[in-house]
């Protein structure tokens, strides 16, 4: 009967100690909260300015050639018009060029200053789930539609942002 017993309380602690416990944390909540986040968009934000103003300067450049081209077609030769419709071409390539040369740099830009954010934020989040002993974090943030539905669990998302603030 001790025997019985016994295997019995040993199935029953090794079932409690291989029960997963789940939680879930809404990370898009948590990051735009983070200062870190907010000053990573400000320089984001800063950088892409400088590029639109120098995109509207080149425009402006463009748009001055193309209305000199229309105003002196009734005096210049051929060859000339030809000439600045090709300068024109070129600088409209020269633009379009400039303009993805910006997007490929604000986008390096981007990971350069969120992938540490990021990975504070992961960090945290890995923190808390150890002292919580959760053996699974769920992201229940909107965007990313991992969670359907969240009744229960625990919601690291508090404890997170208390440990973010430290």
């Amino acid at each position: 009967m001790k025997k019985i017993a016994l295997i019995a309380a040993l199935v029953l602690a090794s079932a409690a100690s291989a029960q997963s416990i789940v939680a879930h944390v809404n990370v898009d909540s948590l990051l735009v909260q983070m200062p870190e986040y907010k000053l990573a968009q400000e320089a984001l934000q800063a950088e892409q300015a400088k590029f639109e103003s120098e995109a509207k300067e080149m425009n402006a450049e463009l748009e001055k050639g193309a209305q000199a081209l229309q105003a002196n077609a009734a005096t210049w030769t051929e060859l000339r018009q030809r000439q600045e419709q090709t300068r024109l071409q070129e600088m409209y390539n020269n633009i379009q060029e400039y303009m993805q040369g910006a997007q490929g740099q604000l986008q390096q830009k981007e990971v350069e200053l969120i992938t540490p954010v990021l990975e504070k934020l992961q960090n945290a989040i890995n923190a808390v789930a150890a002292t919580k002993k959760v053996s699974y974090v769920l992201d229940a943030s909107q965007s990313k539609g991992q969670v359907i539905f969240a009744k229960g669990g625990i919601n690291l998302g508090p404890e997170v942002r208390a440990y973010l603030a430290k």
